[in-house]
């Protein structure tokens, strides 16, 4: 007797799904009608998909060719703003935290007056979180809310829009049909249109975990270094004329996450040499060679590296444009802070607001439902507050990275000799978090700036003056610290109008279709009009390539 395996995959699956066919096995996946598609599992796809199927019981299926690949990036946190978020979103974030510090450590001397050896502490707690916990939790939950994975790459140039939804085809042969597409593959996303040219800063890092010999001193082994911007790791009179222009006009600084104690009793760090925006962005291996001469200044002598991280953030550019039919979330949404490079938690921060305009409008249904969805999801992305907030941002980067070493320096000493809930509602600078409401108002941003501005060493009050004068309107700071905010935030009123504009309109040419319908079925035989169909499923995928949670 022959063995078929064929045959046998065949009567297996058939004994699973109540068929002996493959095909018919297929036309049940392919006529799937998903309420949201989500583009792109890393953490902003994996938090948007629970949101969406846990909190609010819409079907949902993730898309990546990648999708149990390991998190990439290491993400350090302020324990206030977690704690905030993990009441907020109530999908387990207070589990995923790695380690905590109570204070945190800074180094600005060597301009402007600064002593090299000044310490700025700030005790704010800070905390690692854990990409492992955060992945595993997710998957958890998206496994219990029914979140279909597939391991697939979306092909950008298939992507069509219908009344009803949006289809798209995947390199595995599968067309796929949903009410939304939500797009979080990132910020080089190829799904999404911006509403400008797309030319933004880079945050650019090398990181490595590493033991170490005989502990990390100068650091404190009990605070978390924020910023070492300090360059006396290079002698002077041992380096060359070039290698002292490249320290000054191309600025870096040190982060490091003390990380206790490894099985064998040496100390444990996270190091990280940074350059905090440029454009172009500067290369690894010169951020990696300034981590390991500093090291060596220091006397700290790596005996293992654990592993090692590379850090790629782009910072600033056009946000999507807000009235097209693909959801951007994440960093293709534009959410990174455009002056510091964070992100996750301004992520998480948005994340609960945009699945519920996504949920509300989907769950009303009717015509421009989806249209709808995902012009309330921009609206909840960015309000025009966010944006007014976001040019005050832009502004702050554009300027950063253009300063030199000892510029950087006097900017970030003045700016942590500011009361705390000042300086932290910049830092989040997003709707949602804490502090944020010191930054939500053009005269609360001018106030802010003000104050700001006195703390500043004079050369880095010179060089702010003549960026605002300069650049101040291109940039989005006059707009976003004078009265003209108002006219900007009065561009919101209408919005409930223009969701029902939309719902209108939508009714409108669904009439209008089903009437040329009518009409063309009173033509009788030989009519060669064909009424617009929604969403259609193709037949061609195949069932291993689905894999639910």
């Amino acid at each position: 007797m022959s063995f078929d395996f064929g045959q046998m995959v065949e009567h297996l699956i058939g004994s699973v799904y109540g068929s002996s066919s493959r095909r018919d096995v297929e036309k049940k996946q392919d006529d799937v009608l998903y309420d949201a598609a989500i583009v792109g599992y890393g953490p902003a796809g994996g938090v948007m998909a629970t949101l969406l199927a846990e909190k609010h019981d819409l079907k949902v299926c993730i898309v990546d060719p990648n999708i149990e690949k390991r998190w990439i990036p290491n993400y350090g946190v302020w324990v206030e703003e977690w704690e905030s978020l993990d009441r907020s979103l109530q999908i387990g974030l207070g589990d995923c935290l790695d380690r905590t510090w109570e204070v945190t450590d800074s180094f600005f001397g060597g301009s402007h007056g600064i002593p090299t050896s000044e310490r700025c502490r700030i005790k704010r707690p800070y905390a690692r979180v854990s990409r492992d916990k955060m992945q595993a939790n997710l998957k958890t939950r998206l496994a219990a809310a029914g979140v279909t994975k597939i391991a697939s790459k979306v092909d950008a140039s298939t992507v069509k829009h219908t009344a009803e939804g949006s289809t798209v085809e995947l390199e595995n042969g599968m067309k796929l049909s949903c009410r939304l597409l939500v797009d979080c593959s990132g910020h080089y996303s190829e799904l999404v249109e911006r509403d400008g040219v797309n030319n933004p800063g880079v945050q650019i890092a090398y990181g490595a975990e590493v033991e170490v010999k005989d502990g990390h001193a100068p650091y404190d082994e009990k605070a978390m270094l924020f910023m070492d911007y300090r360059t006396d790791y290079i002698n002077p009179e041992e380096s060359s004329p070039e290698e002292q222009r490249e320290l000054r006009d191309i600025p870096t600084f040190l982060y490091a996450m003390p990380m206790g104690k490894a099985s064998n009793g040496r100390s444990k760090i996270f190091f990280e040499e940074t350059s905090l925006v440029a454009r172009p962005p500067i290369a690894f291996d010169l951020c990696k060679e300034r981590l390991y001469k500093r090291l060596k200044h220091h006397g700290i002598e790596v005996t293992k590296v654990v592993d090692e991280e590379l850090c790629y953030i782009p910072m600033g550019g056009p946000i999507p444009k807000l009235d097209q039919r693909v959801v951007a979330f994440g960093g293709a949404s534009g959410l990174v802070h455009a002056a510091t490079g964070y992100m996750h938690v301004r992520m998480l921060a948005a994340s609960r607001g945009v699945a519920e305009a996504i949920a509300t409008e989907l769950k009303s249904g009717g015509p421009g439902a989806s249209r709808a969805a995902a012009r309330r999801a921009y609206q909840a992305l960015w309000s025009a507050k966010a944006k007014l907030q976001r040019d005050f941002h832009v502004f702050g980067g554009e300027f950063l990275m253009a300063q030199d070493t000892s510029i950087l320096r006097g900017f970030f000493n003045g700016f942590f000799k500011l009361p705390l809930p000042l300086w932290a509602g910049f830092l989040s600078g997003y709707p949602n978090l804490p502090h944020n409401e010191h930054q939500q108002e053009w005269y609360k941003r001018f106030a802010f700036g003000f104050q700001f501005f006195l703390k500043l060493a004079p050369a880095v009050q010179l060089k702010l003056m003549a960026a605002g004068a300069l650049n101040g309107w291109r940039d989005g700071l006059i707009r976003s610290v004078s009265p003209m905010s108002i006219l900007e935030d009065s561009q919101d009123l209408g919005f409930d109008a223009e969701i029902e504009a939309i719902r209108l309109k939508a009714a409108a040419t669904e009439a209008d279709s089903a009437v040329s319908e009518e009409t063309d079925g009173n033509r009788g035989p030989g009519s060669d009009v064909t009424p617009e169909s929604g969403p259609q499923i193709s037949d061609q995928s195949t069932t291993k390539e689905l894999m639910t949670l």
